[in-house]
């Protein structure tokens, strides 16, 4: 490896090329199945053409949302010290006003509408304790992290709203009004301070109560294990990188049951589009399944009001797929669709020996679908299942993979993408670009900001002490 900042000198390949060993090795080397056009050929046949363009199935609001953060030490002495910062930005999008950007008689974008869009975004933020740091004098830096989380998830985010959104309460209603700590585990109910084993049950009148034997407070918030990956000196971005990807997901939920007890018309006419995959991963992986079966009861009582279905897109800009598709972008003709099933993705994408019954079946709760519009673009987004749980099909990896039990929200996420395509980003549309932009944190000078507001809060606090 090099130091930082040197170079490579530039005949740094010669020694392979001259190396006759280096000969003899590739000479003993052939292909499994030789790279060709007629292996991608085989590929793109798989695919179907798309659900034609309609505009009927365009919604007439989007709201999407993105977060980001910001979790670097605050400076280089030791030992380490860390605060993390996350936000999450959700952006209104009337499908009507933004039609009306560009002036017709001038073809170009009216400036005084774009600002309009970006009045409608909503910024939600929360701080962290990461390493050296603790919270309201709490013993280590975990359980100064635990409290952090439930005070700020248990704070109300309505801004003014007549609709409570509290993100604490809505854990609790999805996990049918009672949240059990440890359910999954051999140790029922284990403290997550000092590991003693008792029954600790929430409801949405008692989110926190004392461990018996050493008096430190649980708190609902918990069940979602982001402490577990938290240390007192050691590097807490993944635990900070958890919580960011669980609370946008909670997030959604929130916003849609207050949609829906406000006026579940409404829900018909919108759609929710998600920077990133329907999946929850790490210690707070188990969310997927409560939000899978919120979400199935949602369209249940949505159907029985003969309102269509909730339409969430989750849209992922890089990994595996992606590569994948951008690998593929130039054999496949415009306008093509096909579902990601896990025989497809196991033989082309992850080349796995012994696939699993189902792939994500325990972080995901939607489905992937490949996607090349009419314009050459390509693009991974995602539906939610439509099944309240992963156990009610014998076999889930193949009914997930039916296009028929989605109706007509495929179409509809299709058109959904083909109305909002964006030449600035690759695989982009406008709602989750506006998103991301009021949900970023730059690094310059941003995250610089973030460092010396951290440093002048800690050291106002060392003084007072």
């Amino acid at each position: 490896m090099p130091y930082k900042d040197q170079r490579a000198a530039k005949g740094g390949h010669a020694d392979f090329v001259k190396n006759p060993d280096v000969q003899n090795f590739l000479a003993e080397c052939d292909y499994l199945r030789e790279p060709s056009e007629a292996e991608a050929q085989k590929i793109v046949a798989t695919f179907s053409k798309a659900p034609s363009p309609n505009p009927q199935n365009i919604p007439r609001y989007v709201v999407a949302s993105d977060a980001s953060k910001s979790d670097t030490p605050i400076n280089d002495k030791l030992p380490s010290t860390q605060v993390g910062y996350v936000k999450v930005s959700q952006v209104l999008i009337d499908t009507d006003s933004y039609s009306e950007l560009i002036n017709p008689n001038s073809r170009f974008v009216d400036p005084f509408k774009v600002a309009e869009l970006h009045r409608n975004a909503s910024p939600i933020t929360f701080v962290l304790p990461g390493s050296n740091v603790r919270f309201k004098g709490a013993k280590s830096v975990k359980d100064g992290f635990r409290k952090a989380i439930f005070e700020q998830l248990s704070m109300d985010r309505s801004q003014g709203s007549s609709n409570r959104l509290v993100l604490s309460e809505i854990l609790v209603e999805m996990n049918e009004g009672i949240v059990k700590i440890g359910e999954t585990r051999e140790k029922k109910g284990q403290c997550p301070s000092c590991g003693a084993e008792h029954d600790f049950s929430f409801t949405l009148n008692s989110q926190q109560q004392a461990c018996p034997d050493c008096n430190e407070i649980v708190y609902v918030t918990d069940w979602l294990r982001l402490h577990e990956d938290v240390s007192d000196f050691g590097n807490n971005t993944s635990a900070i990188t958890r919580m960011m990807n669980a609370v946008e997901h909670l997030l959604l939920c929130a916003m849609i049951k207050q949609i829906f007890r406000a006026d579940p018309k409404a829900l018909g006419n919108m759609a929710f589009v998600m920077d990133g995959p329907l999946a929850i991963f790490g210690q707070p992986a188990k969310l997927h399944a409560r939000i899978m079966n919120f979400l199935a009861k949602i369209n249940t009582m949505l159907e029985q009001l003969k309102i269509d279905p909730l339409l969430i897109v989750g849209l992922q800009k890089t990994g595996e797929v992606m590569d994948h598709i951008n690998l593929l972008k130039k054999y496949l003709p415009n306008g093509v669709l096909r579902l990601l099933d896990d025989t497809y993705r196991y033989e082309y994408i992850k080349g796995n020996d012994a696939p699993s019954k189902n792939f994500g079946n325990e972080t995901y709760y939607g489905q992937d679908f490949i996607f090349k519009t009419e314009s050459g673009r390509v693009f991974n987004f995602a539906i939610p299942y439509t099944f309240a749980n992963k156990a009610e099909s014998v076999n889930f990896s193949k009914q997930k993979a039916d296009p028929l039990v989605y109706g007509n929200n495929i179409a509809k996420a299709c058109q959904l993408i083909r109305h909002f395509e964006l030449d600035l980003y690759e695989s982009a549309i406008v709602p989750v670009a506006l998103a991301h932009r009021h949900a970023s944190i730059s690094i310059m000078p941003g995250g610089h900001v973030l460092d010396i507001l951290t440093k002048t809060g800690l050291q106002k606090n060392h003084q007072n002490l």
